[in-house]
């Protein structure tokens, strides 16, 4: 089995494609007014959940069934209430996967876990940004891969992001590719250049951009602000869905992303930043949480350590964000 960096990445590229197929094709098929969408529920999100994960642990145990996994989804929820969705669930996850499958074969896809205390271990967040998916906005495929309990590889797919931001209406769909040592890319979804990514250089605080949630119950938006106003920041707060972030401070569009606890007991889990974590830090990005600790990935599927989430493009402007956050907690 070859467990180089290239070949990782190549699994999860493909793995990545094929879920980006099942999240579109689930929004075709969805209806397009808001209030007919909303009608549904969750049904479609839920769709596109499980089909996504089936698709990549397909790929990741025919490519490297001797790898570990921790994933968002189970098959335990999806068997109870699927309802109606389980024929669309198995044929778009047939048609992506290029594999006839049934119900049961597309369960047991889902519930891959691999070996466990493997030197590799995959850490799957099939659709990040689940209220997004269903505003049709911003959502992302995580997959990332950790070795010895370290982040080592990721790839982030983002379906709906346009391929050059300054263009909205432009096409859309970019794949953040990187691995340890091996820097970052912005590879398009459907075809075209990629480019290498590297954060931002701007040394001014006036000019630094900082992102964080749409959701108010993911972190702390009174707290984004009010750090902004203690550091002098004046690039602007702009908010967006998943992990989306890493990628925008990775390719220089911003250069803070803050991510506060929700709440004191709060604890962040381990797939909605391992991907992210690598496409930042390979880009030349650095990652801690808010007391400037690096983030442990090595207790299991939460960050039981860690407090928050900051990501940015390092040096001076992570230093001033967390002296930021120190003295308004002091206060």
């Amino acid at each position: 089995m070859d467990t180089s960096l290239d070949a990782v990445l190549l699994t999860a590229m493909e793995a990545g494609r094929r879920a980006a197929r099942v999240c579109r094709a689930v929004l075709a098929e969805a209806p397009e007014a808001p209030d007919a969408m909303a009608k549904l529920g969750k049904e479609p999100v839920t769709v596109a959940d499980y089909g996504s994960q089936a698709v990549i642990l397909e790929a990741v145990a025919r490519a490297f069934p001797g790898h570990g996994v921790i994933a968002e989804e189970g098959s335990e929820h999806l068997r109870a209430s699927a309802g109606d969705g389980v024929e669309q669930i198995v044929r778009l996850v047939s048609a992506a996967s290029g594999r006839e499958a049934d119900f049961e074969q597309v369960c047991a896809w889902i519930d891959h876990a691999g070996k466990a205390d493997a030197e590799f271990t995959w850490a799957i967040d099939p659709i990040d940004g689940t209220k997004g998916f269903l505003r049709r906005d911003q959502y992302a495929v995580a997959i990332g891969v950790l070795r010895a309990g370290k982040p080592w590889a990721g790839v982030l797919v983002c379906p709906n992001l346009p391929v050059d931001l300054s263009v909205a209406d432009g096409p859309r769909g970019v794949m953040y590719v990187a691995g340890h040592g091996a820097g970052t890319r912005r590879v398009p979804l459907d075809g075209g250049t990629e480019q290498a990514s590297h954060v931002a250089t701007a040394a001014d605080p006036q000019a630094w951009r900082v992102l964080g949630s749409v959701e108010s119950a993911h972190g702390d938006p009174d707290l984004v602000v009010r750090m902004m106003e203690h550091a002098g920041i004046g690039g602007g707060f702009v908010r967006y869905d998943s992990q989306v972030k890493y990628g925008v401070v990775a390719e220089g569009a911003a250069e803070i992303y803050l991510r506060p606890r929700s709440r004191p007991d709060y604890r962040e889990n381990i797939w909605d930043h391992v991907a992210g974590v690598v496409v930042c830090e390979e880009a030349g990005g650095r990652v801690t949480d808010l007391d400037g600790a690096p983030l442990d990935f090595s207790l299991g599927r939460r960050l039981e350590s860690n407090r928050g989430v900051l990501a940015t493009a390092g040096g001076d402007c992570h230093e001033a964000v967390l002296g930021a956050l120190k003295a308004l907690e002091n206060a």
